[in-house]
């Protein structure tokens, strides 16, 4: 009879391991992240045009994607927003690694602690077109590197009109400041305005390269200028991981110290990490650790029989 109770306890833990693989991440820790990851103090602020036209709310950027934490957006929608980045796979969205660690806590976030808010160009409204997702893993960037890659719960459907991935530089191409075609210049942001305001909708600016001035940085930077219009030009502060695109390619992502960090010196580590970049390359973790789990239960199971 006790061998059977034995028995039934290992198979009641190996179907509940089981069953927690297949569900989404879970929710963690409500009142752990009392404060953000990254400050006002650590943005930059730019020109940029105060027009009637300086917000408009529809989705310019199909990849952009919002990282949030989760227990903040508990208490209301937008509250939880970090920082931008890019989806550029149907379960890939790419970072700079800054968003994903805790200034607070000093280490990297848990993947059950982000949300990715996709399809949505309005940070403080949900929309019918926005999608959430979970977080299954985290792909930290070498010390030699700077951006970091977040493997998503699922794929996004090809064919979803309001979210699309964006291409990557091709490995090995040269800077963007190399390029004498690059004239179609993009960046794509949520921040703040000059009064510190957040701002509700995503703001899509062009732009235009400048000189980049010395900055104590490892990786290769990409330095632009938003264009001014007839407007009067007023004072924006982009957010960390903000997009940097030419036509359909993902050139650069906004560091917290300034500048764009340039993609290109990126791509050969984002694909050897991604593969294809479907969702089965982001449940393997999954499968990983419910294999882990399960070595150790028979382990342990072993070690009763024996004694």
């Amino acid at each position: 009879m006790q061998l059977n109770d034995h028995w039934r306890k290992i198979v009641k833990t190996l179907i509940f391991a089981f069953l927690c693989t297949e569900m989404q991440t879970t929710y963690t820790h409500r009142d752990l992240a009392a404060k953000r990851g990254i400050g006002l103090a650590e943005m930059d602020a730019i020109a940029a045009a105060t027009g009637e036209d300086r917000f408009r709310p529809k989705m310019l950027a199909p990849h952009q994607a919002s990282i949030r934490l989760l227990a903040q957006e508990r208490d209301y929608f937008g509250k939880g927003h970090i920082c931008s980045g890019a989806l550029v796979a149907p379960s890939v969205v790419l970072t700079v690694g800054s968003c994903i660690f805790s200034q607070v806590k000093k280490k990297y976030y848990h993947p059950s602690e982000l949300r990715v808010m996709l399809g949505n160009p309005q940070r403080f409204a949900p929309h019918e077109q926005g999608q959430f997702f979970g977080v299954t893993h985290i792909h930290q960037p070498p010390k030699d590197l700077a951006l970091a890659i977040l493997m998503l719960e699922k794929d996004v459907p090809l064919d979803n009109p309001h979210i699309q991935p964006i291409g990557l530089p091709s490995p090995g191409t040269t800077s963007v400041l190399d390029s004498e075609s690059s004239n179609l210049l993009q960046i794509s942001t949520w921040g703040y305005d000059a009064d510190i305001r957040e701002l509700h909708d995503l703001v899509t600016l062009n732009a235009t390269h400048t000189s980049c001035h010395q900055q104590q940085s490892k990786s290769p930077r990409i330095c632009v200028q938003p264009e001014a219009t007839n407007s009067t030009p007023g004072q924006l502060y982009m957010d960390a991981g903000a997009t940097l695109t030419e036509r359909d390619r993902l050139l650069g992502l906004r560091s917290i110290d300034g500048g764009f960090e340039d993609v290109a010196s990126h791509v050969e580590w984002v694909l050897a990490k991604i593969g294809d970049g479907g969702n089965q390359n982001s449940s393997i973790w999954g499968i990983l650790g419910f294999l882990v789990f399960t070595g150790y239960v028979i382990t342990i199971s072993s070690k009763s029989f024996s004694t």
